[in-house]
């Protein structure tokens, strides 16, 4: 299983380093270029996951990149290149086609708050909410490194918690209704018993913050009807 992993984990490696050096992909590319006279530079969760969930075709979100430089000539970068400060210490800005959420390594939420210490870029994995998201792409070695659950998680399609602690819990509770809903991925019992207290207490708040938060779609999604079902509940 763990030679397997390896492989999947160099496939992995393979098709994120060909589509940001692509046409496809090539924006994220400069970008990490950018960034790289900064530090060293691993673009982390949601492009990794997706491109192992389903393949790059699959890929919609946002662009994370971590970045292990120094803060401060990372703020004058992301400033001069009209990035916006967002509520967790880093930087929220367009490139291109795609949109990037980038922050220096010393400013992550899990090692802020005490509950992560991060020494280096694959400590990362330890910090994220979704066993599923516990992934980066390093990229000046290429290496992959994921928890230990995450090839698991993507084999068999099923979503646990990696570490409970998190910022915006509303949003992680939307989270996982989208995963559930919209990418059919099945959720732990301590998942599900997760989001089942968090509905129970928040409902109001999760339907406010989706609403807020829901992109257009052309056809109504799995999401859209667990929301109009949630409503039902609290009328």
């Amino acid at each position: 299983m763990i030679g397997s992993e390896q492989v999947l984990s160099r496939r992995l490696s393979a098709d994120i380093a060909d589509f940001i050096r692509g046409p496809e992909g090539d924006e994220i590319g400069d970008m990490i270029d950018r960034l790289s006279t900064v530090g060293n530079c691993a673009i982390f969760g949601g492009l990794a996951r997706d491109f192992a969930l389903d393949g790059r075709d699959a890929f919609k979100s946002d662009v994370d990149v971590v970045v292990h430089g120094d803060p401060k000539a990372l703020d004058l970068l992301l400033s001069n290149m009209q990035g916006r400060r967002n509520q967790f210490g880093g930087y929220r800005l367009k490139h291109g086609r795609f949109d990037f959420d980038v922050w220096p390594l010393q400013m992550t939420w899990a090692a802020r708050a005490g509950h992560v210490k991060l020494r280096s870029l694959p400590d990362l994995t330890e910090t994220t909410f979704f066993d599923c998201d516990a992934v980066l792409f390093d990229c000046h070695t290429l290496a992959i490194s994921r928890s230990d659950r995450f090839w698991t998680s993507i084999g068999q399609g099923i979503v646990d918690i990696n570490l409970e602690p998190n910022p915006n819990r509303i949003g992680t509770l939307v989270r996982i209704l989208r995963m559930r809903f919209d990418k059919k991925l099945q959720l732990t019992p301590r998942l599900s018993s997760y989001l089942a207290r968090g509905v129970a207490r928040s409902r109001t708040q999760i339907l406010d913050y989706a609403t807020r938060n829901n992109r257009a779609s052309a056809s109504e999604t799995g999401f859209d009807c667990a929301l109009r079902f949630l409503a039902g509940q609290g009328s």
